[in-house]
Order: structure tokens, then C-alpha cells, then sequence
């Protein structure tokens, strides 16, 4: 009996010594797969159309937002991909506050909003004139915008519209 059991003992020393090691692999962090950033918004002026989603992340081509992460003081950005008129052409928007003040309304002068093709040769901004109010929901990941800009272009003030509910993940 005591053989019986000093072999089984030799064979769990054997096995725990590595012999028969089981390698364990980091569980993934979860994806949040690209495109799902639900998007309700329209266009008017320049490049009329409307904007449902997100284009999937590709090269420079990267949609991002601070969202959660921003603190009061913070910065706060929200930056996205996503197509608008019939050409199917991929275009930016970009919302940037300096100074977060936490969930709320954003008026001119604190928050810039601008619109933009891929190569950057096409580009509206909100400038002096423009006017702009951005809600940022509780979440700090969705709410809504209207907004105003001006074509960098010609100069020509309110030359893009933009209006509607917008999301993110962050």
C-alpha cells in the first residue's frame, strides 16, 4: 500500500515539476467592433447628406473619443469617420472642447467643430460667426449638435451645416 502510494506521489511531483504544464493565455480585452457608433446626422451647405455610422478603421482613417475618460479641465475630443453624400467618400468630424466642464451645453468659443475630407484638402471649421451648441449627455458619450462652419476654402461663413444626434465609444 505505502508503494502504491509513494508512486502515485512520485507521479503528481513529476507532473507539478512541469512536466505536463498547462500554459495559460490572458483573457482579450473586449472589441467593440468597428462601425457600430450609431450616428443621426444631417448635413446641409456644402456636402448635403445624412450620416448613419462610422466607416471601419483603416490607416489614418480612425475614429476615437475621450468620452468617459475626460475630467473636469480636460480636454475633450470626439473624432469620427463616417460617409454623408452619394459619392460614398469617407468624412471627418471633429469636436473639440479645451476645458471640459462635465455633461451639459457648449456654445462658440468653447467647443470647434469641423468637418473634412480624408486628405485634409477639403476642410469647414467653426470660426468667429458660426454658431454652435453641442449637448454632451451624462454618459459623455452621445448627445447633439448644431453647428455652423466656415469653408476654410473660400472664407464663406455657415457654408456646412450640421445638425443631429451623434454617439461614440470612449
Amino acid at each position: 500500500m505505502l508503494r502504491v502510494v509513494g508512486i502515485v506521489a512520485l507521479f503528481v511531483l513529476a507532473t507539478a515539476c512541469g512536466q505536463n504544464t498547462v500554459k495559460t493565455v490572458a483573457s482579450p480585452s473586449p472589441v467593440i467592433a468597428e462601425g457600430n457608433w450609431a450616428q443621426s446626422l444631417t448635413f446641409a451647405g456644402d456636402v448635403p447628406g445624412q450620416m448613419a455610422a462610422i466607416v471601419p478603421d483603416s490607416g489614418s482613417v480612425k475614429s476615437e473619443c475621450t468620452g468617459q475618460k475626460s475630467h473636469v479641465g480636460d480636454a475633450w475630443a470626439d473624432s469620427f469617420y463616417g460617409t454623408v453624400d452619394a459619392s460614398g467618400d469617407a468624412w471627418g468630424v471633429v469636436f473639440n472642447i479645451a476645458s471640459f466642464s462635465g455633461p451639459g451645453t457648449y456654445a462658440e468659443g468653447a467647443v470647434i467643430v469641423e468637418m473634412h475630407n480624408l486628405d485634409a484638402t477639403k476642410v469647414w471649421q467653426s470660426r468667429a460667426g458660426d454658431k454652435i451648441t453641442l449637448t454632451i449627455d451624462r454618459n459623455q458619450q452621445s448627445g447633439t449638435i448644431d453647428a455652423t462652419m466656415t469653408s476654410a476654402a473660400s472664407g464663406k461663413v455657415g457654408a456646412e451645416h450640421i445638425t443631429g444626434r451623434w454617439n461614440c465609444r470612449g
